[in-house]
């Protein structure tokens, strides 16, 4: 069983929020981006969103996502 993970990110270490929503027919629907504003060298890539079982999962996902904890 995977515990609960946390995200950073990549770029700027700040915290990010994640956010989901059951997508069907399968996954969830997810959007991730940095808890507070600010400048970051991945502002470009942000949020990452789409539909998949887990945030790593996401287009873009291992440029901008550190995670914490699982």
């Amino acid at each position: 069983m995977r515990g609960q993970s946390f995200y950073g990110c990549r770029s700027c270490r700040e915290p990010l929020y994640a956010t989901s929503s059951p997508a069907i027919p399968a996954g969830w629907d997810w959007e991730i981006d940095h808890q507070q504003p600010g400048d970051c060298a991945n502002g470009h890539l942000m949020p990452p969103t789409g539909t998949a079982t887990v945030p790593e999962d996401l287009a873009n996902a291992a440029r901008v996502l550190l995670v914490l904890g699982n």
